[in-house]
Order: C-alpha cells, then sequence, then structure tokens
C-alpha cells in the first residue's frame, strides 16, 4: 500500500514553468521529471533548429516514446529510415540504435518520454557540465554512460565501437 508520504502526487505543468535546460546547445523543458513520478516516467519538451539532432545512440535501462509536435524530422530505428513531421509517434525499445535530425528549414518541437524516468538526468547533467565550462568530449561521454546513453559509433577512451 502507497502512504500519503510517498504517493505520486497529479501535476499541472505549463511549459513556462518547466525546467530550462539547454545540453548539446539544445533548448530544452524538463516538464515531468523524475523525481516527481518516483522514476515512473520523464518528459521532455525538445527544440531542434535545422540541421539539429543526436547520432546514432542507444539505451539499455529505458524506452523512448517521441511525438513530433511541428517540424520535419528524418528518423532512423533499427535500421529504418523515414522522414515525418507533426503528430508522429515514435516508440523506441531498451537496446534498439535510433537517431533524429530536424531537416526542416524551421525550429521543429517534439516530446520526449523516458520509461522509467531519467532522460531527465541526463540532459540536466550534460547541460551543468556546459554552464560550468569545463565540457569536453570525454566528459561528457562519461555523463553518457553513467546515464545510459550509448554512442555505437562514437570513439571512447582508447578505442571506437
Amino acid at each position: 500500500m502507497v502512504t500519503s508520504n510517498t504517493a505520486i502526487k497529479p501535476l499541472i505543468v505549463t511549459l513556462e514553468e518547466a525546467l530550462p535546460i539547454k545540453p548539446f546547445g539544445l533548448e530544452m523543458q524538463v516538464l515531468l521529471t523524475s523525481e516527481q513520478t518516483h522514476r515512473a516516467v520523464s518528459v521532455i519538451y525538445c527544440s531542434h533548429k535545422p540541421g539539429e539532432g543526436p547520432p546514432d545512440h542507444l539505451h539499455h535501462t529505458l524506452e523512448e516514446c517521441i511525438f513530433i509536435v511541428d517540424g520535419s524530422y528524418e528518423v532512423t530505428i533499427a535500421g529504418i529510415t523515414r522522414t515525418v513531421g507533426a503528430g508522429t509517434m515514435l516508440f523506441v525499445p531498451r537496446g534498439v540504435t535510433h537517431r533524429f535530425r530536424n531537416i526542416g528549414t524551421t525550429v521543429g518541437h517534439m516530446l520526449d518520454w523516458s520509461v522509467p524516468g531519467g532522460q531527465d538526468h541526463y540532459f540536466r547533467a550534460i547541460s551543468e557540465l556546459a554552464v560550468g565550462g569545463g565540457f569536453d568530449n570525454q566528459k561528457a561521454m562519461e555523463i553518457s554512460e553513467k546515464h545510459d546513453t550509448h554512442f555505437p559509433h562514437a570513439c571512447g577512451r582508447t578505442a571506437c565501437a
């Protein structure tokens, strides 16, 4: 039985109330933190300028659901590439390599859910690294590995995967 001290509280969060972060120079707002949902989910609103998006990556401990709010994106999930726009939902099971990139001429927006929560911790840590002036690729890779974001084609400490 869940006690009142540990119960998940209902929330209403607007974009203006969300926590703004800027990992990798991207504009993001954390709408739901892992702590607010007892790690059930975290939700992030992401903005991508034309050409922006992550390279191939995967997660071993979480699933991702991504909803394209607006813009035009090229997405690749498990080797299948498609061009998609507003109203598209992506489901990425754990262990599946994926990437996306804004191929439009305007800023695109998406909602990103991680289940269980945790992506908010990753993006906050990367954002704090940049704010602290100590951003470098080695530290970013260490943070990525710690937070279950793996880049199969990136060079690690000693070799490329």
